[in-house]
């Protein structure tokens, strides 16, 4: 974390390594306003406790790398179908999730998706050109108050599509990856992704798909 600001840099530097050491908050406080002399005492106390809590909130935040690769691929990662597998298995209160493509080969996970939204667990659907897609006639069957789909329509540049790969759930955790909902993007391929555990990331992704519904470039199906 930097401000680009030198001194303050250094101040920042010392305000967390008191806080990750447990030291008492009050030298902080003075640190604080040995830097900036002119506040009060309230307001060095509101200083320490925004920092506090963005330290707070970027402890909490994680990334691991996440991939598809040949069974004989040795690096320590891990890999795209568990990783979709456990998100949608332990989703309790939201799914959001892109198709550019689904497969036969999602069938389960299409189910696991429709069983979540019968159990109230809220899914967002977003699919590419869904008149192409024979393969989410079954997810439109089910569709209701807990299970909506967007679907991007063809327009005149036939080339433009949703191509984005994300699944997010529970507004805390968001798998971005190159990886489709097929054979291939989950097993065959060599593909890489980034499991994003964050609850500010998460709110990103779900505002950037709430203002292309807004804007019309989704259409609820």
């Amino acid at each position: 974390m930097s401000t680009g600001n030198v001194s303050l840099d250094i101040l920042l530097d010392e305000l967390k390594n008191s806080i990750d050491e447990g030291n008492d908050p009050a030298d902080s406080i003075r640190a604080i306003k040995r830097r900036f002399s002119s506040i009060s005492d309230k307001e060095a106390k509101d200083i320490y406790a925004l920092v506090s809590g963005a330290l707070d909130t970027l402890g909490k935040e994680n990334a691991s790398i996440v991939m598809t690769a040949p069974a004989s691929f040795s690096l320590k990662a891990r890999t795209t179908k568990n990783t979709v597998s456990s998100m949608l298995e332990g989703a309790e209160k939201s799914i959001m999730i892109t198709g550019y493509s689904l497969s036969d080969y999602f069938s389960d996970m299409v189910d696991l998706i429709i069983c979540k939204s019968q159990k109230g667990v809220f899914v967002k659907f977003y699919v590419n050109n869904i008149d192409s897609q024979d393969n989410f006639d079954k997810l439109c069957r089910y569709k209701g108050r807990f299970l909506k789909i967007y679907n991007y329509p063809r327009s005149e540049d036939t080339m433009a599509a949703l191509h984005a790969k994300v699944l997010s759930v529970d507004g805390e955790k968001t798998l971005i990856t190159s990886a489709n909902l097929s054979y291939h993007g989950q097993q065959g391929n060599i593909e890489l992704g980034t499991l994003i555990e964050s609850k500010v990331m998460a709110k990103q992704v779900e505002d950037i798909f709430t203002q292309l519904i807004f804007k019309r470039v989704f259409v609820e199906v």
